[in-house]
């Protein structure tokens, strides 16, 4: 003999003996959890959406970094806004580059000697 498979709906707080899987939580660190729905509460909730599918879109993003140069004077105040910098990596995998595109500013502490 079988228990009967009751559950609480997560949207109206009953128990029902008919639940419907309606999301699944997963942990980083432990197991992972079910999200369960009576039958008339089900149709409320979004369809499931595949973890690989979103581990799939991930991994056909780019890589980007994004700088911001502002100018300010002694006081600390912004002077000029200056400009933004979008840096993008050639694929998914490969790591924004590094370069000396960029030099750094030029205080006394920051300037290179010679």
């Amino acid at each position: 003999m079988t228990r009967p498979t009751v559950r609480m709906c997560a949207r109206c707080q009953r128990t029902t003996d008919e639940p419907v899987l309606v999301h699944e939580v997963h942990a980083a660190t432990g197991p992972g959890f079910n999200v369960y729905a009576c039958p008339e509460c089900a149709p409320q909730y979004p369809p499931m959406t595949d973890p690989l599918e979103i581990l799939d879109s991930a991994a056909r993003r780019r890589s980007s970094l994004t700088l911001r140069v502002y100018k300010v004077d002694a006081e600390g105040a912004v002077t000029d806004a200056g400009r933004r910098v979008e840096v993008q990596a050639g694929g998914p995998s490969e790591p924004i580059p590094c370069s000396s595109a960029y030099p750094p500013c030029a205080c006394p502490r920051c300037e290179s000697p010679g």
